[in-house]
């Protein structure tokens, strides 16, 4: 019997060598290829940092991350690196060798090339967006997907993004925000510093979950488990630049992240349930375009030649639970970061303030306490605010909140004005919107806030650049909300702009949490964070008042 059990040891301790060892062979062999997928390249002169033959450009990343706070986001940082290395005679790009760390990678700063990757070749999302959406999502999802089961998805929720559709919710916008001045309200009457992000977040959560689910959350005045379970998820998700690895790797993470899953399923799934019984009731409910009602109606049409049940599928009901997982998650985090960087910036320029209020007056009437009525009662108006719309252009194309990603393929070559190619093979395309939309080669004065470029004629020399404004990407799979986001931040600033004053109040919160460490990147201390998209620094900590009427 001893030696038995000495056998099965010995088995064990076997297995586990072995194991150990084909580990150990595959991460060589990986690690050799990735090396030798370099070494060829910069055999060929293609743009890249100084290369290490053992480290690849792990040694050329530490350099750059020292002259920027600890917890930018990473394309400030590969942004940093393209122009630091980029060619002369080449355009805004350079490749990455950061295994073991991550695939191959093709950082773009040049709205020619971004053009080339997202619409004339349409190239697929990368395998690697898996691991960011799937625990948002929960599982495969509209902007993971690829091919025909892409193209099935598209189609099903393309007539409740559209620009006639989005407009007949502007009430339903407008409910909630009313709901957000009234917050406001409550903060200029208690006078204390907050997070504008973390309020504007919560209204914005509200938003979405009436358009997507067509039920009211109210998580701006009261705890929702759905709201507040995806806000969880965010936080403990998104470690980009978490290099403390006993938090990356914490083992509480995967068993956080299966329980706020489970109450957003949960929540969804009921409320599936619910549409589904009461369309099953009442066909007339097929009328609605929210988001839920669009993947019932989807599901009602593969069933007309079925004996109808009582009971949605639990397939079914598994996939539409994702995609409205995503809707929620894409649908208020990118909007609200947006509104706050329009009022930090709308302080910083007083100018363009001063003509925003006036275009808000002319447009909706100087009474501001009927300005959510006539917008209730007329939305056409918010077609009629181009200085308005191009404030917000200009406030995406300074601090857009994501970048896009495409995976490279053989036959593929990226090409310049100047006649370089770039092979994509084997590649991750990392498209870095905020640096595509601030590099300084193809936009004047490309770091100043100007809105009036969006509203100079062609010829001007403020004209934008063809595919150089990209915040919701071009080509076929381009953001079906960019609609909705665009009327959910009008509809904030008319409602917001002329009756507070919110100003950031970075100052205050630094004296009360002193550093020598870096604050600011391209002198704005409001720089872009992580968290889900990118979201202002520190939360974006302000005080707002009433505001004082011009004299």
């Amino acid at each position: 019997m001893i030696s038995d059990e000495l056998f099965s040891v010995g088995h064990a301790a076997m297995a586990g060598l072995i194991a150990c060892a084909s580990t150990f062979v595959y991460l060589l062999v990986k690690g050799y290829q990735a090396r030798l997928t370099f070494y060829q390249l910069r055999q060929k002169g293609m743009p890249m940092p100084p290369w290490n033959s053992i480290l690849g450009h792990l040694l050329a990343v530490p350099p750059v991350m020292k002259t920027l706070p600890e917890d930018t986001q990473q394309p400030d940082a590969f942004e940093a690196l393209c122009r630091a290395t980029e060619k002369k005679d080449a355009d805004s790009i350079i490749y990455l060798d950061m295994w073991p760390f991550a695939d191959p990678m093709m950082v773009i700063c040049s709205p020619v090339l971004a053009i080339q990757a997202c619409q004339e070749y349409d190239l697929p999302k990368p395998h690697i967006l898996h691991a960011f959406f799937n625990p948002l999502a929960g599982g495969a999802n509209l902007f993971t997907m690829n091919g025909p089961e892409w193209k099935r998805s598209r189609a099903l929720f393309n007539s409740g993004f559209s620009a006639s559709y989005i407009l007949q919710q502007t009430s339903h916008v407008v409910d909630e925000a009313e709901i957000y001045v009234d917050v406001l309200r409550e903060h200029a009457r208690k006078g204390k510093m907050f997070s504008l992000d973390d309020v504007t977040l919560s209204y914005m959560m509200d938003v979405i979950g009436a358009v997507t689910l067509d039920s009211r959350l109210h998580s701006q005045q009261q705890f929702n488990p759905l709201a507040s379970a995806l806000r969880r998820q965010i936080r403990w998700h998104v470690l980009d630049n978490e290099w403390n690895l006993l938090i990356r790797w914490n083992p509480v993470r995967p068993i956080v992240q299966r329980y706020n899953s489970y109450q957003m399923n949960n929540y969804i799934a009921r409320e599936l349930d619910k549409r589904y019984t009461e369309w099953t009731e009442d066909e007339k409910a097929a009328s609605s375009r929210s988001i839920i009602h669009l993947v019932l109606a989807g599901y009602m049409a593969q069933q007309k030649d079925k004996p109808r049940s009582k009971k949605l599928d639990p397939t079914f009901r598994d996939w539409a639970t994702v995609q409205i997982r995503l809707f929620l998650f894409a649908g208020h985090d990118s909007t609200s970061s947006t509104i706050c960087y329009c009022f930090y910036l709308l302080q910083s320029h007083p100018e363009a303030m001063t003509k925003l209020r006036a275009e808000h007056d002319a447009v909706f009437g100087t009474d501001i306490t009927e300005t959510a009525n006539t917008m209730r009662e007329q939305p056409h108006l918010l077609n009629q605010l181009p200085y308005t719309t191009a404030v917000i252009k200009e406030s995406l194309r300074l601090f857009p909140p994501a970048s896009a990603m495409r995976g490279g393929q053989p036959s593929v070559y990226l090409q310049d004005d100047k006649g370089n190619r770039y092979p994509t093979e084997g590649t991750n395309m990392w498209i870095l919107h905020s640096a595509v939309q601030r590099n300084p080669k193809y936009w004047p004065s490309a770091m100043e806030f100007i809105p009036e470029r969006w509203l100079v004629e062609p010829g001007d020399p403020l004209y934008p650049v063809k595919g150089g404004w990209r915040p919701f990407e071009h080509g076929p799979r381009n953001c079906l909300g960019q609609t909705l986001a665009m009327l959910d931040i009008k509809i904030t600033l008319a409602l917001t702009v002329r009756e507070f004053d919110i100003r950031h109040a970075y100052d205050e919160w630094d004296r009360l949490h002193p550093t020598t460490k870096v604050k600011s990147v391209n002198g704005e201390r409001a720089y872009q964070t992580q968290s889900g998209g990118a979201h202002p620094a520190d939360g974006y900590p302000c005080r707002v008042s009433l505001r004082e009427k011009d004299t």
